[in-house]
């Protein structure tokens, strides 16, 4: 699988975070039993990504929007599309 690229702005390290379908926070672990549905979202936050201006605030779980994606693939394909 490919790696996420550093993000656009900061250079910084973005990461996927696991979510139901109902976008609650899982740990690693779930991927093993999702029983209700499976989902990524990426997380860019402002404590390892200072001064970024799309990082989110760590407080708030620094998910970058609102999407959740159905795989990982898609995920990092949309994170790493450059224009």
């Amino acid at each position: 699988m490919e790696d996420l690229k550093p993000c656009p702005f900061c250079e910084g390290k973005a990461k996927i975070q696991v979510y139901d379908d109902e976008g609650n926070l899982r740990n690693e672990d779930y991927k093993k039993d999702p029983w209700s549905g499976l989902s990524y979202a990426i997380v860019h936050d402002d404590k390892e990504n200072k001064g970024c201006p799309i990082a989110n605030f760590h407080e708030d779980g620094g998910v970058i929007g609102t999407l959740l994606y159905d795989s990982e693939e898609e995920l990092i394909a949309k994170w790493n599309e450059r224009v």
